[in-house]
């Protein structure tokens, strides 16, 4: 028994360090004018139906002092097993500069759902902002549609055209 274990411990942790997962950052990318604030997230790559995994989240911010407000929304689908709450306030000290969030979420449903993040950090000029999104595949996951491109002007930027559904509705006049 001992020489089966010694022999399958090797293995699991090389399946282990192989497993896919996702990682996103804001780190340097273009956001608007808002907080200072980035963001950082591991996911796994697809977990399925009632299946949970963890989600890291890194926020990053260059602020040393204060109360950082993070707002979360998790999309209707998706249940939170981690308890986290749906509000927290990080003290901000000079010696920090990563704050991280561990969640652990499920869904019931296949598809492609969001952890919404609202942060806000008041400073000296009034608050300020910045939302981040966090993807959660859950599922098989539709093939992306393909778009066809129609040409490209001067700028040398695609033009292309999607699918698209609409629906109009003709309201009962007075």
């Amino acid at each position: 028994m001992k020489l089966k274990a010694l022999l399958l411990t090797p293995l699991l942790i090389l399946i282990g360090l192989n497993a896919e997962s996702i990682t996103g950052t804001t780190i340097g990318h273009y956001s608007k004018p808002g907080a200072p604030i980035d963001m950082t997230y591991h996911t796994s790559d697809s977990i399925t139906k009632n299946e949970t995994t963890d989600v890291n989240i890194t926020l990053t911010t260059t602020v040393r002092s204060g109360t950082m407000n993070v707002l979360l929304n998790l999309d209707e689908h998706l249940t939170e097993k981690s308890n986290i709450g749906k509000e927290l306030n990080l003290e901000l000290t000079p010696n920090t500069k990563e704050y991280v969030i561990n969640l652990k979420v499920s869904s019931s449903a296949d598809g492609l759902f969001y952890i919404r993040l609202l942060t806000k950090i008041e400073k000296g000029e009034g608050s300020k902002m910045r939302a981040f999104a966090v993807p959660v595949f859950v599922g098989e996951i539709p093939k992306k549609s393909h778009t066809r491109t129609l040409m490209k002007p001067d700028t040398g930027e695609n033009i292309s055209i999607s699918k698209a559904v609409e629906t109009i509705r003709i309201l009962n006049e007075k």
